[in-house]
């Protein structure tokens, strides 16, 4: 059927109004200046970088968090590490901060060890620190190195030291196990230490898989652990003080993820450990464990028991510190902390 001019302006005028009914394609919102995004083994995983265009930095570090935190744990002391021309990486590890919330993640040490390798394998290799939306390469991340070149670990500038914090110490250890030969130095901040990695008590991960308990538990965490009031109180503990808002809600939008209810109940059931990692191999890697006297979360005297396992191991007490102290006590955090990065 012929159309005349005025039914063709009909048409146009109607397309014009049904458009903005169909979704608009978003670029991605990136939650800081230097945030970055990758995906590794299918996983899309968000770190940040500082100086991540030096040529020959003072050195490289790399921050991992521990339970329900993200790169906003370690803020107290990036720009430090900046200034004196550290190249500086924090990740988010898959179902936390800004990373994937999939329930296929295997949080155990040793693949979040991996894991992490591979992601600090493309920034060493490919020199990626200022790049984002980059395409998934695993066929050659299935190396699982850390771009290792077979010239032996604590050669400066091509080592990381590796810092962990809480849950995230068990990784950054399993990090140093596994690749020694890349590790200039671990520093565990109240960190989940192990003498060898093995599974959670199996009856505990029984019962967590068990649909009805699974589902219960999210739906308890997304309606008492993932509030304002409830994140109030734990900070409060962990921080032996009173959190102001501003650092309730540093650590709550993160969280306000959909799907982060699910993925905090899946470290609890989703982390079978797929190889045993002994840390008694970590012969040649200087160990700092930094602890407050008052850590009601991860109790230096119960933790002391696994210090002996470390040949070259240092421990510094904050006094009056709890579970948080590179946020609570920086100026006291900071000296021991650089003094081991330069190995004074």
């Amino acid at each position: 059927m012929a159309t005349t001019p005025f039914s063709r302006c009909i048409m146009i005028l109607l397309l014009l109004a049904i458009l903005p009914l169909f979704p608009k394609a978003q670029e991605q919102i990136l939650p800081f200046e230097n945030s970055h995004f990758d995906t590794i083994e299918g996983f899309s995983v968000h770190y940040r970088t500082w100086n991540g265009d030096l040529e020959k930095p003072a050195g490289k570090v790399f921050f991992v968090h521990g339970f329900a935190g993200s790169t906003i744990c370690f803020r107290n002391l990036y720009d430090t590490l900046a200034s004196l021309g550290y190249t500086v990486v924090a990740a988010d590890i898959p179902g936390a901060g800004y990373s994937s919330r999939s329930l296929d993640f295997n949080q155990s040490h040793s693949h979040r060890a991996r894991f992490l390798w591979k992601l600090l394998d493309r920034i060493d290799d490919e020199g990626r620190y200022d790049h984002n939306d980059r395409n998934d390469r695993d066929d050659r991340d299935n190396r699982g190195n850390a771009g290792n070149d077979g010239n032996g670990g604590n050669d400066g500038n091509g080592s990381w030291i590796l810092v962990g914090h809480s849950m995230g110490g068990g990784a950054a250890e399993a990090m140093a196990i596994l690749h020694p030969e890349q590790t200039k130095g671990l520093l565990l901040i109240a960190g989940t230490i192990f003498r060898k990695t093995n599974n959670m008590n199996r009856n505990t991960m029984f019962m967590m898989r068990q649909k009805q308990v699974k589902n219960f538990m999210v739906s308890y965490a997304d309606r008492n652990l993932l509030t304002y009031k409830r994140f109030y109180k734990l900070l409060k503990s962990a921080y032996g003080r009173l959190p102001d808002s501003t650092e309730v809600m540093r650590y709550l939008i993160p969280l306000e993820t959909e799907g982060s209810a699910e993925a905090l109940i899946n470290i609890y059931v989703n982390n079978r450990e797929k190889e045993t990692l002994d840390a008694r191999t970590l012969t040649e890697v200087p160990v700092m464990a930094i602890w407050g006297t008052k850590d009601k979360w991860v109790s230096l005297r119960t933790s002391r028991i696994n210090f002996g396992v470390f040949p070259k191991f240092e421990l510094v007490k904050i006094k009056g510190a709890g579970h948080m102290p590179m946020e609570t006590h920086v100026q006291q955090f900071i000296p021991p902390f650089l003094e081991f990065l330069t190995g004074r």
